[in-house]
């Protein structure tokens, strides 16, 4: 079906509610979304062994919801979004927030789909509670520790953050769907994680099946929001990502707008996300340890830790949720992700080693020449994954201004100095 279609039949997305208990020290939600008249949808959320705590529990759990809105809303790409979720509303400054999360963190989805998101009536996100909108201020006060929370997916960024952090604060994993190389990455590392598990309602690859609107994501938003409730309900003051500097750069251009698959681990959203959090006033910070660095330099760094060249991955064939579709290698070897790695470890380590990791080295093989070509810039759209930048590709396929680019750092606003000074040793330090 076409989105023109496919908007007028449903102009209206409604986050209807969500509900919460605790069960065997678990915390339970479950959120209910609706795309009326025909389609109604139920996401289900556990984060394990965690405490119930009262206060602004449900500000909290809101917020989740709202970042899963675009996973269902996506299906019909409706021109309202109603939040009708019980007392909870939003001020115009939030609803401003996430009106921008939509426009541009969906922009890979409008570029797949040949959607026009550019008229001005595009999306209205409005409160059914608008006599009580307003910034719902939180109260919270997480004990001062020195715990860190720090998100996981089981490739090399986030081993170099809980690597570097961990010797100097209690660190604690955060995993959302476990699959074996998470698991694997805090056993290597002697650490406990936390463990959320997310469940899409089944009915809406059903409606896939059937022709309704799919695509990417702001999925980083939603572990954004997640890891706070989770750092919340274990008094977790610090939360520290892993997104890099590579990741502002764009794709492509449509409509006259940048196209950036990884939206939602740009400094642009980080930013924003900040200052949104503060906004609450919520006492945990929020930020990415790595941001003053390209994916080369932080790649320089993962060499340091050999331990892990067997364990971790990037390929996203190894994230999928059902364990029975896992690969029985780490990597696949053709698509973007396993040529950018092997880019990038070959700079720092031999060809040979690469080869020992990954079972090939993707670049010199020939069906990858177009990833190859497309990494480099040759051609106009750069892989809709999260890879290297352009300028970063060609200084490792030909060592040209590869110095350049291992000797830069972009200051983050967001990262505290004491943080900021770790990084910078570690990068002077080798």
């Amino acid at each position: 079906m076409k989105s023109e279609e496919l908007r007028r039949k449903y102009p209206k997305f409604i986050y209807e509610k969500f509900e919460y208990e605790i069960v065997n020290h678990n915390l339970e939600i479950k959120y209910f979304f609706s795309i009326p008249p025909d389609h109604k949808f139920t996401h289900k959320i556990t984060i394990e062994n965690c405490r119930l705590k009262t206060d602004d529990l449900e500000n909290l759990i809101f917020h989740t919801g709202l970042s899963l809105i675009p996973s269902y809303w996506k299906l019909t790409c409706s021109p309202v979004i109603e939040l009708g979720t019980m007392h909870l509303a939003l001020s115009t400054e939030q609803l401003f927030f996430w009106k921008k999360l939509f426009l541009k963190g969906m922009g890979e989805y409008y570029y797949q789909n040949q959607i026009d998101f550019t008229p001005d009536d595009f999306l209205k996100i409005v409160n059914i509670n608008d006599s009580h909108a307003g910034p719902k201020k939180s109260s919270i006060g997480i004990n001062q520790n020195n715990k860190i929370l720090v998100p996981v997916g089981g490739g090399k960024d986030s081993v170099v953050t809980l690597e570097l952090l961990k010797t100097r604060f209690e660190v604690i994993p955060f995993i959302i769907n476990p699959v074996p190389v998470m698991l694997n990455v805090c056993q290597t590392a002697g650490l406990k994680p936390i463990i959320v598990k997310s469940i899409l309602d089944p009915y809406l690859l059903e409606l896939n099946q059937k022709g309704y609107l799919n695509g990417h994501v702001p999925v980083s938003a939603f572990y954004s929001f997640t890891s706070f409730l989770a750092a919340y309900l274990s008094d977790i003051p610090v939360i520290a990502f892993s997104n890099e500097r590579s990741s502002s750069e764009g794709n492509t251009t449509y409509l006259g707008h940048e196209i950036n698959h990884q939206y939602s681990k740009t400094l642009e959203f980080e930013t924003d996300l900040y200052e949104y959090i503060g906004n609450l006033k919520m006492e945990i910070g929020i930020f990415s340890f790595l941001r003053p660095l390209y994916e080369l330099q932080i790649t320089k760094l993962f060499c340091r830790y050999p331990r892990y060249f067997k364990v971790f991955t990037s390929c996203n064939f190894n994230f999928k949720i059902d364990p029975d579709i896992h690969p029985e290698k780490l990597w696949c070897g053709h698509c973007p992700k396993c040529v950018s790695t092997a880019l990038m470890l070959a700079c720092f380590i031999t060809k040979e080693k690469v080869e020992d990791i990954m079972g090939t080295y993707p670049p010199d093989l020939p069906e990858n020449q177009q990833i190859l070509n497309d990494l480099l810039g040759k051609n106009a759209v750069k892989p809709f994954e999260c890879v290297l930048t352009r300028a970063e590709a060609r200084a490792a396929f030909s060592g040209q201004g590869l110095d350049e680019i291992l000797s830069s750092w972009l200051d983050n606003p967001n990262l505290p100095e004491k943080f900021s000074k770790i990084l910078k040793y570690a990068v002077a330090h080798p």
